[in-house]
């Protein structure tokens, strides 16, 4: 069976940050980064969730919505549960927080979910 298409997450993030016309200074800063690192989130395959939260909060994009769709997981949701595994207890309040808002607006769209 031939493996899915791989979403390069780096490149759908780099995608929306040009779009905003921020600096990569202004980004470092607001994800709490070196500036170096920023570049080498570009070329990323895969992120922590944590930081896709961080990055989602300062571009103002929600990249969750955008990895469900990109994967082409509508169909499969409309059968199965999205199941997400995160260990909310190594997440702060407001991370916990920010996280619980990003599975809401995704629960409101219609899809379902399971803690």
């Amino acid at each position: 069976m031939a493996k899915p298409h791989r979403m390069h997450i780096g490149h759908l993030i780099k995608d929306v940050f040009d779009k905003k016309g921020m600096s990569v200074t202004e980004f470092a800063r607001r994800i709490n980064c070196a500036r170096p690192n920023v570049y080498s989130i570009f070329e990323r395959y895969d992120i922590s969730v944590e930081q896709l939260i961080d990055i989602s909060e300062a571009l103002d994009h929600n990249f969750l919505d955008d990895i469900q769709l990109k994967s082409g997981m509508d169909s499969m949701l409309q059968t199965r549960h999205l199941h997400i595994d995160i260990n909310l207890e190594s997440f702060s309040a407001e991370k916990t927080e920010r996280v619980s808002l990003l599975l809401k607006e995704l629960a409101e769209r219609g899809d379902n979910y399971r803690k």
